[in-house]
């Protein structure tokens, strides 16, 4: 990559619920996963602070407004990775998936952010690549998950040619446990990582292992269906003037 593109990050998390009661606690880690992510990203990859925001317990509004603004800010050249942590919900019978922003309510889904809407701004923001990184589950219909090897053996570069819409989800399923192994993991392997590149396909294995061994879900890594993925990757580059 001759030139590094520029990257756009936005960053969710939610500990404190408005209409918080029994069947929907507040969470201690989401707030303080999500400044550590900000902190990593901006100090040691190539995020310029400019370009990454962080969101700390927004209402739906606050969420809706940001991706707007991305979608009118992001260019066909730059680069976007979406982070949520927060109480999350999948309904099995319909296979709806969703996000719970500070001002959800647990007897209403009114306030809840459907998972296609989010797949919707994926799709209309022109990024040339996306990446999805949410520790709440990310509907099975939307996301189609794929061997990563095949990726793995791919060339950087190869992987940077082609468009990609790629999400890493923890599994979760219900509403998330406040320690996170998968978001703890993450953050550990971005702290950890020396290579100049990573590709999240390679994030993505790094972590699988450690999450699956303690914790009972099944992290999952795949193509966010029909928002225009053509089988390329995104990729966590270290700036070397950060070091």
């Amino acid at each position: 990559i001759p030139r590094i593109p520029l990257y756009h990050a936005l960053i969710i998390g939610v500990s404190n619920y408005k209409n918080a009661g029994p069947q929907l606690p507040n969470l201690d880690r989401p707030v303080t996963d999500a400044r550590s992510l900000y902190d990593i990203l901006t100090m040691r990859y190539a995020f310029p602070k400019r370009t990454t925001t962080l969101l700390m317990n927004p209402t739906r509004e606050d969420i809706i407004n940001s991706l707007d603004s991305l979608a009118q800010n992001i260019t066909e050249r730059d680069n976007l990775l979406i982070f949520y942590a927060g109480h999350g919900f999948f309904d099995k019978t319909t296979d709806f998936g969703y996000w719970l922003a500070a001002d959800a309510k647990a007897n209403s889904r009114a306030s809840w952010i459907p998972n296609s809407t989010i797949k919707d701004y994926l799709k209309a923001i022109p990024a040339k690549h996306t990446l999805l990184i949410s520790d709440a589950c990310f509907g099975g219909s939307i996301l189609k998950s794929r061997a990563i090897s095949a990726m793995d053996s791919k060339k950087v570069f190869e992987l940077y040619k082609d468009r990609s819409r790629k999400a890493i989800t923890s599994g979760n399923l219900t509403l998330v446990p406040d320690e996170s192994f998968f978001t703890s993991y993450l953050l550990k392997v971005l702290k950890e990582n020396e290579q100049l590149i990573l590709p999240a396909s390679s994030l993505f294995s790094r972590i699988y292992e450690p999450v699956l061994n303690n914790s009972p879900t099944v992290p999952q890594f795949g193509v966010i269906q029909q928002a225009g993925d053509e089988g390329g990757d995104f990729l966590f580059i270290q700036d070397p003037n950060k070091k």
